[in-house]
């Protein structure tokens, strides 16, 4: 599996996370949060889906309102940025978690319209620490074309609410693809940050060269 093709699956994977997921007035456990989000996801999509073709402004905006409040976009940038998180300024911190963001949105936004009621199960953990702040959760998604892909949310509970903070695909941690294109970024913009983030896109290019 090519790191393009990975790329495009982990929009989608992390997509269906983000508009499957609702309030719950009762703390859940990370596997259980996840598994809700699979239990609600085709009646969200049968709601945004048209969206896509008569409003794609306002099918981004649905998707950033679902996504915002459920990953962890702060700690995930931080990671991203890496050790040079450090050097930038308050306001080059927030430029680029926003950045980032609007980003993903926009270039993974048509994942999301083109799922067609894929497969997704949601592993069983043997054990769960509930006094643990920090979970690892599996999942098979089962592709339109047959393939089953193997999926892993790291998730982290922040004021007794999990969030998403990264993800591997197949065994590709998809946070350490994107520190690495950042990495890349400051090098060709000469460790200018204001030039990276105002340059920064998902570059598939980049990454599946990787």
């Amino acid at each position: 599996m090519n790191m393009r093709n990975t790329i495009k699956k982990w929009s989608m994977v992390v997509l269906l996370f983000s508009v499957g997921i609702g309030a719950s007035a009762e703390p859940e456990s990370a596997h259980k949060t996840v598994e809700k989000a699979t239990s609600e996801l085709v009646e969200r999509l049968k709601e945004i889906r048209p969206l896509y073709e008569e409003d794609k402004d306002k099918f981004f905006q649905e998707v950033e309102n679902a996504v915002s409040p459920l990953i962890d976009f702060e700690g995930f940038a931080r990671g991203v940025m890496a050790k040079y998180y450090r050097r930038a300024t308050d306001a080059q911190k927030e430029k680029f978690v926003e950045t980032f963001k609007e980003s993903l949105v926009e270039t993974y936004g048509g994942t999301l319209a083109g799922f067609q009621g894929n497969k997704v199960e949601v592993e069983k953990p043997a054990h769960e620490d509930a006094d643990s702040d920090r979970a690892s959760v599996k999942l098979k998604i089962h592709g339109a074309d047959g393939d089953v892909y193997s999926v892993a949310y790291t998730m982290i509970r922040q004021d007794g609410r999990w969030k998403l903070r990264n993800i591997t695909v197949e065994g590709i941690n998809i946070g350490l693809q994107f520190r690495s294109q950042f990495a890349s970024y400051m090098r060709e913009h000469g460790n200018d940050i204001d030039k990276v983030i105002e340059n920064w896109d998902v570059d598939e290019d980049e990454l599946a060269d990787e």
